[in-house]
């Protein structure tokens, strides 16, 4: 039975679950789940992603509030979800396509 590699972090010991593909070279950067979730690559799509979704969403959701100024804690709190959605969806995908098999 084959043992399962270790996360690749500094001073981490828990066991891979994520591989991240790393230049053109065959490995990969190995991350346990807590370490997957903070990876730069991962992080810096995802707020791209975020910011470009969300502020398309917030205009077609919100952009009529925001103009009047009538802004208020609840639709500032949907303003907040609408950028948090696309983040997480994006994160989802990078961490769900790089998980380990096995």
């Amino acid at each position: 039975m084959a043992t399962q590699p270790a996360c690749a972090h500094d001073s981490c010991t828990r066991a891979a679950s994520y591989r991240f593909a790393e230049g053109s070279q065959g490995g990969g950067a190995l991350r346990c789940g807590r370490h997957a979730l903070v990876y730069r690559p991962v992080c810096g799509r995802a707020l791209r992603v975020a910011l470009l979704v969300g502020t398309i969403l917030m205009v077609i959701n919100q952009g009529d509030v925001l103009l009047s100024g009538h802004l208020t804690a609840l639709v500032a709190s949907k303003i907040a979800l609408t950028y948090a959605v696309p983040f997480s969806v994006s994160t989802y995908s990078a961490l769900a396509a790089n998980r380990l098999h096995g």
